[in-house]
C-alpha cells in the first residue's frame, strides 16, 4: 500500500480541479514510494508547499505529508490492526458502525481492497464513510496482477458500482502501466458506450479512480449488473431473446471443411482481439497528458 508518482500526480490533479481534501482517511498507513527530492520538484512546480520533503525534514516513509501539502486538515488511517499507528482498527470484511458513516471528505484506497475477501463489503464501507460532496479514490490492480491479491479489477466494476444508483459518479478514471514511465489513458464509461471495456496487456496495468458522492442513498440496495447483459435483457430484439431465438444451424463451411473453418475462426478471433481488446482501441482508451 502506498503512493507512487502516478498516484501523487493524480491527487495533485484532483486538488487543482477543486477537490477539497479536508478530513482524509486512508486504508492502512500509505507508504510514499517517491524520493523526497522528486516530491519537492513535483509539488513546487505545481504551486504546493514542499517543506516536509526538503533536506533536514523528518522522513517517516509514510505519505501523510503528501495529503497535508494538498490541504488536508487531518489524515487518519483505518487498518486491521494498529501496528502502524492506525487511528481506526476495523476488519473491512465486516460492515462499519454508524459512527464511521459520512465522516470523511476523502477516503483513499491505495492498494487495500484487492486483499479484502468480501470485496463488496469493503467497497461499501469505503463509500459509506464519504461525506456528501466528498470523494473516494482508489489506485488498484487491473491486469496481469494474478496472485498479488485476491482480485484484479475491470473498469466496468467501478463504473457500475460508483454510479448514480449508489449515490456516486466517477469523475475520472485513468489506466496506466506499472511504474513511472507508462502513458496515461482515459477509460470510457461502459454504460455510455454500451459495451464492455476489455483489455489484454503484456505488462501489469493499474487503475486510478476518483468518484464524488452526489447523494446519500442505500449503497448496493440492488447488486450491480454488467452493462451488456442489462442491454440484452431489456431489448427483445437481441439474439437469444424470445423474439430472436438462437438457431442451431452451423455455417456451410463448418460442415463441409471444418479444418478450414476453425483456421478462419482463429484468425478472425485474433483480429477482433487486436482491434477491441488492446490499448490501441481508442473508443475504450484515449491517451491523455499526465498532470
Amino acid at each position: 500500500m502506498g503512493l507512487d508518482i502516478n498516484s501523487v500526480k493524480f491527487l495533485i490533479a484532483a486538488r487543482k480541479a477543486g477537490v477539497e481534501f479536508g478530513d482524509v482517511l486512508t486504508l492502512g498507513r500509505q507508504d510514499l514510494n517517491v524520493f523526497p527530492a522528486k516530491m519537492v520538484q513535483v509539488l513546487e512546480t505545481r504551486g504546493f508547499p514542499a517543506a516536509a520533503f526538503k533536506a533536514g525534514s523528518r522522513d517517516t516513509l509514510f505519505a501523510d505529508a503528501v495529503f497535508q501539502a494538498l490541504g488536508a486538515r487531518k489524515v487518519s488511517a483505518l487498518d486491521f490492526s494498529d501496528f502502524e499507528g492506525a487511528a481506526f482498527v476495523h476488519d473491512l470484511n465486516q460492515p462499519i458502525g454508524q459512527e464511521m458513516r459520512e465522516r470523511f471528505d476523502l477516503v483513499y484506497d491505495g492498494g487495500t481492497l484487492e486483499h479484502v475477501f468480501h470485496f463488496s463489503t469493503g467497497l461499501k464501507n469505503c463509500l459509506e464513510m464519504v461525506r456528501l460532496g466528498g470523494r473516494f479514490f482508489t489506485h488498484t490492480c487491473a491486469n496481469n496482477w494474478c496472485g498479488h491479491g485476491f482480485y484484479q479489477f475491470s473498469p466496468e466494476l467501478f463504473f457500475t458500482a460508483l454510479s448514480e444508483e449508489n449515490g456516486f459518479e466517477v469523475e475520472c478514471m485513468v489506466l496506466h502501466r506499472l511504474g513511472p514511465y507508462g502513458r496515461w489513458y482515459e477509460v470510457s464509461d461502459t454504460r455510455k458506450i454500451r459495451s464492455r471495456v476489455e483489455l489484454v496487456s503484456f505488462a501489469p496495468v493499474q487503475l486510478l479512480i476518483r468518484a464524488r458522492r452526489t447523494q446519500v442513498v442505500p449503497i448496493f440496495a440492488r447488486p450491480p449488473q454488467q452493462s451488456d447483459y442489462a442491454v440484452r435483457w431489456d431489448d427483445p430484439n437481441q439474439p437469444g431473446s424470445k423474439a430472436r431465438p438462437f438457431t442451431a444451424a452451423r455455417p456451410r463451411l463448418a460442415r463441409l471443411l471444418p479444418g478450414v473453418a476453425r483456421l478462419l475462426n482463429t484468425a478472425k478471433a485474433a483480429l477482433v482481439l487486436a482491434r477491441t481488446q488492446t490499448i490501441w482501441n481508442r473508443r475504450n482508451f484515449r491517451p491523455m497528458k499526465k498532470p
